[in-house]
């Protein structure tokens, strides 16, 4: 008997000593730097390309920054300007490293542009670089032009809406383009917000956008309210820890309009 207690208290000690060196290492591998983590993902030319990428959008958003000093008349160009600066705004990421239109540049068709990630994975990496979507990035030029979902009697089939996958429906805001807007940004393999709060606050404390705080802040979090900074970091830094959800979350679209009628 007491040969077998002995016995299983050292199965137990075992078993703690093997815990413990597990956590000890996950711990050296999460403070590792994201440099290091990042060159183990992508190749010595993706990251020369997406360095480039990077150094475009910030020279884009600095010419469209110096337009504010005398902005346009015209609400439509406002407009304009504004949807601008906003797709090339890196602060609205999660690491702020990651606007809109590092997949949606123009010269390629305002999709991806890093012909190394074209010709390998296809899809892009988000603002925790060692996270990859699973699709490629649709060109957004088609994304105004879109109706919102329908089935098309003549054509037998869905028309309208933007994805893939056309769940950005429009039959919740009336407009595709804009649901499809709330995406990227609280997209854990994306732009990484926890929340589109978060998203909000962080527009609304660019230099550019500065005369529209309140204003802009109020509308997500609700009467004289703003999402505290100190939250959105928190939980943005718990967003990168907690990782992707899987696809059948990700991507599910319960949305009856999806289904067409019954014939």
């Amino acid at each position: 008997m007491a040969l077998a207690c002995r016995g299983h208290e050292v199965k137990i000690q075992r078993t703690l000593l093997a815990i413990a060196a597990a956590i000890f290492v996950s711990t050296l591998g999460a403070d590792a730097p994201d440099a290091e983590e990042t060159s183990l993902t992508l190749s010595p030319q993706a990251l020369q390309e997406i360095a480039q990428v990077e150094a475009e959008i910030d020279r884009i958003e600095a010419q469209a920054a110096e337009r504010l000093a005398a902005p346009p008349d015209n609400q439509i160009q406002q407009i304009e300007l504004l949807g601008k600066l906003m797709l090339y705004d890196k602060q609205l990421s999660v690491n702020r490293n990651e606007a809109c239109a590092f997949c949606h540049m123009p010269e390629t068709g305002f999709t991806g542009p890093v012909s190394e990630l074209n010709r390998t994975t296809g899809s892009y990496p988000g603002s925790v670089r060692t996270r990859f979507s699973d699709r490629k990035p649709q060109s957004h030029a088609y994304a105004p032009l879109s109706p919102v979902l329908h089935y098309n009697p003549g054509q037998g089939d869905l028309v309208g809406g933007n994805f893939w996958d056309m769940r950005a429906t429009g039959r919740r805001l009336g407009n595709p383009a804009a649901e499809q807007a709330e995406g990227p940004p609280t997209n854990p393999v994306e732009m990484g917000l926890p929340d589109i709060a978060c998203a909000v606050y962080r527009a609304s404390q660019r230099p550019s956008r500065s005369g529209g705080r309140a204003t802009s802040s109020r509308s997500a979090t609700g009467p004289g309210r703003r999402p505290p900074a100190g939250r959105c970091r928190f939980i943005s830094a718990r967003s990168i820890a907690a990782g992707p959800p899987p696809p059948s979350i990700r991507w599910r679209n319960p949305s009856p309009a999806m289904r067409p009628p019954p014939r």
